[in-house]
């Protein structure tokens, strides 16, 4: 039991005198404590928010726990790799979608076309978050935000979808 489980409805049936406790009695008292309970529940909700984020840091294992956690809690397919592993993988971002997007290998199926016009240059990131086509929906924004909040203030990151 925590020290934070409080049971106000029956606190304040309990604190009412044994003459008071009537049913018309008992129903103005739990209305009365409606809203501390509503309080309550929403200082519950804040402290487990903030014991998450004191619990991960800009550890990768961490990074990756949260992304998964935020934006595919079942089948957790979002990984974090260093750009240290990609060698022979080339990234280019390109400016008018304010995204890397990776360029393919010779034998793949699919292919980018690489021009001067809308390309700002090649790689210079610390680690890259790979995302599933399948969550291509996700809002960017929210990803970013989410990957700055964790992330160490020195590192760089690009958003590549496999």
């Amino acid at each position: 039991m925590s020290k934070y489980d409080v049971n106000f409805k029956r606190l304040a049936l309990l604190l009412l005198p044994t003459f008071l406790r009537r049913p018309l009695m008992a129903s103005l008292t739990y209305a009365a404590v409606t809203p501390l309970n509503y309080i309550h529940t929403r200082f519950l909700e804040f402290r487990k928010d903030a014991a998450y984020r004191l619990n991960h840091n800009g550890q990768v294992c961490y990074l990756r726990a949260v992304l998964n956690d935020t934006f595919d809690p079942e089948l957790r397919r979002i990984t974090v790799t260093d750009t240290a592993q990609n060698v022979g993988i080339l990234l280019v971002f390109r400016r008018d979608e304010d995204r890397a997007i990776l360029v393919p290998r010779r034998n793949s199926e699919s292919v980018v076309l690489v021009n001067r016009r809308g390309f700002g240059g090649t790689s210079g990131y610390d680690f890259v978050v790979n995302i599933p086509l399948a969550l291509r929906g996700i809002d960017d924004a929210r990803l970013t935000a989410v990957v700055n909040t964790y992330k160490l203030a020195s590192k760089r990151f690009a958003i590549s979808y496999y």
